[in-house]
């Protein structure tokens, strides 16, 4: 089991003076070697930014709405507050000391995680699904399964199902085309999306490992990756 791609998301209440004050935020990023970035809804009261690190494989999206970080690569790398991840951190506290801001309602994590198994294993998987008590359509090409429960006050999200290559544009399991994820091509296994929602007026880096561990132990204790059961 491996998480392969992870994004988390914290919400605020809109900046309705976001367009008008963002861009210090960004400027000191743009000496950094190999950025890349883009503009949406420029000029609009919707006008937002997309920061790409590539030799981070990091990309942070920053609106009026909200601030996102997507990351492909070893989540440990993400558990260092000091680490990659800084950026994000770094940009969320100038973010709070905007005049439009006002607070921070709720943080959310998704999680990508894929476990590679030989062909022969997930062909008897599909043949005979073991995670359904009623199968009236026998060998199945695709199966997914799909459960969304509370636990803690964190609503859970939680699909999985068997693996192959078509997933990878589908869920954009590898943006940065990192040799992390290579073993994704031409390979089938089994997978797991899960997203974790939950009520956070005060998101901190501590905070977001202790969600990611939520996270990691949902996915385990479910044990979808051992033989398909």
């Amino acid at each position: 089991m491996s998480i392969r791609r992870l994004q988390y998301q914290i919400d605020y209440t809109h900046i309705i003076t976001f367009k008008e004050e963002y861009k210090p935020i960004i400027m000191p990023y743009f000496s950094f070697d190999g950025l890349e970035y883009a503009i949406d809804n420029e000029n609009s009261i919707h006008e937002s930014v997309r920061l790409i690190f590539r030799k981070e494989n990091l990309a942070i999206f920053i609106r009026k709405e909200g601030l996102t970080f997507m990351f492909e690569g070893d989540i440990n790398d993400l558990k260092n507050s000091n680490g990659v991840i800084k950026f994000f951190w770094d940009i969320f506290e100038q973010i709070k000391s905007l005049k439009g801001y006002i607070k921070s309602t709720r943080h959310a994590l998704i999680v990508h995680e894929v476990s590679i198994k030989e062909k022969d294993e997930v062909e008897s998987i599909l043949n005979n699904p073991p995670f359904f008590s009623l199968n009236p359509f026998g060998a199945l090409n695709e199966f997914s399964c799909i459960y969304e429960f509370n636990k803690s006050d964190i609503l859970h999200k939680l699909q999985f199902g068997n693996y192959s290559q078509k997933d990878i544009p589908l869920h954009d399991l590898s943006p940065f085309r990192t040799s992390f994820n290579k073993d994704l091509f031409d390979n089938v296994g089994m997978m797991a999306r899960l997203e974790l929602v939950e009520l956070e007026k005060t998101p901190t880096h501590s905070k977001f490992k202790s969600i990611l561990s939520k996270a990691e132990e949902c996915i385990s204790s479910l044990n979808i990756f051992e033989n398909g059961k």
